[in-house]
């Protein structure tokens, strides 16, 4: 007579609701750090951003100014400029190809979706020479320079 041997290697439902049931708890304890740190990682690449923006704004006028005087005279108003997905809207058309070209960096949020906005302002209404303060906002990130 055969002895009929149980050689089943698999494991058993119970087993199985028991892992599954460990791995729950562990994703509940996991996922509302992990959602803290994604937040807080894009609040850092939106700082980031505009702090670049600024920067890069920064050489534009600098560049712009080298061969073509002061990009704001005395007395002028302040520039400002709001990027969307097909470029700058600065209104001098040879400030803005500068600032086209150089400015390659994402300029939509991570955190908000929206576009950054930039203000170049003269520091004297008086005296062009004494330079400009930029102001770069990308959703909830401010950069001046």
């Amino acid at each position: 007579m055969k002895k009929i041997t149980n050689n089943n290697k698999g494991f058993s439902l119970i087993e199985l609701i028991i892992v599954i049931a460990i791995m729950a708890v562990l994703v509940a304890i996991i996922a509302p750090n992990l959602t803290k740190y994604l937040g807080s990682s894009k609040k850092n690449t939106d700082q980031k951003n505009a702090d670049e923006l600024a920067s890069q704004l920064q050489t534009c006028i600098t560049d712009y100014e080298t061969t073509n005087g002061y990009l704001i005279t005395a007395g002028g108003a302040a520039i400002t400029t709001t990027w969307t997905a097909t470029g700058s809207g600065f209104s001098n058309s040879t400030f803005a190809g500068i600032v086209d070209a150089a400015i390659t960096s994402s300029t939509q949020s991570k955190e908000t979706s929206s576009y950054a906005s930039a203000t170049i302002t003269p520091k004297s209404t008086t005296d062009p020479s004494l330079g400009y303060t930029i102001t770069v906002n990308l959703g909830n990130a401010t950069a001046t320079k």
